[in-house]
This record gives C-alpha cells, sequence and structure tokens, in this order.
C-alpha cells in the first residue's frame, strides 16, 4: 500500500485512478491522529489500497471541494468518484470490511 500526502496541486491526480480511500484530517484532532495509526496498521496487511491523506488544516480548498464539515472524514473512491464517505474514526475492522465491499 502507498500512503501518500496531498495538496491541491496533486490531489485530482492521485485519486484519478483506481481505488483509492482518502483521510481528510485536522492537525489538532485526537480522531485524527488515532485513525492514522489505523492505516499504519492497514499498511503492513493490504500492500494493494492506496492512501491519500489531506491536511484540511492547510488544504482548504480540497477541504471544501469534498464538502468536509468535520474531521476525520474518510472517502472510498475508485477512478475519481467517491463511493462511499465516512465522518469520525473507524476502525482497522470496519476499514477491512469498506474495503472487502468494493474489491470482492
Amino acid at each position: 500500500m502507498s500512503i501518500k500526502e496531498a495538496n491541491v496541486d496533486n490531489y485530482d491526480n492521485m485519486v484519478k485512478e483506481g481505488f483509492v480511500i482518502v483521510d481528510l484530517y485536522g492537525e489538532n484532532c485526537n480522531p485524527c491522529k488515532m485513525f492514522s495509526k489505523v492505516i499504519d496498521e492497514l499498511n503492513y496487511e493490504l500492500d494493494f489500497v492506496n492512501v491519500v491523506k489531506v491536511n484540511t488544516t492547510q488544504n482548504r480548498d480540497i477541504a471544501a471541494k469534498n464538502n468536509v464539515s468535520a474531521v476525520p472524514t474518510i472517502l472510498f473512491m475508485k477512478d475519481g468518484e467517491v463511493l462511499e464517505r465516512h465522518l469520525g474514526f473507524m476502525s482497522l475492522e470496519q476499514v477491512k470490511e469498506k474495503i472487502g465491499q468494493y474489491f470482492y
């Protein structure tokens, strides 16, 4: 799996192809920090999933484009289209279940 940090210059290119999990987070958000650890764990287990992290404090345009009103907001995307969005913390098991819905 690849975990990449996006900004306004590269975001569209990073989510335009394939299945991508987008983690829209805030710098001082504790649930966001907890979810970041989930993503790190996922990195060891599933090497075929791409994750794009977006710091909404620094990238307000991306947050606005995705109608983010609170963080963490997690987007499950395929070929640039949002399949599903989740507001709030997700456990590793919940993320893996969502991946399973879209991959299998």
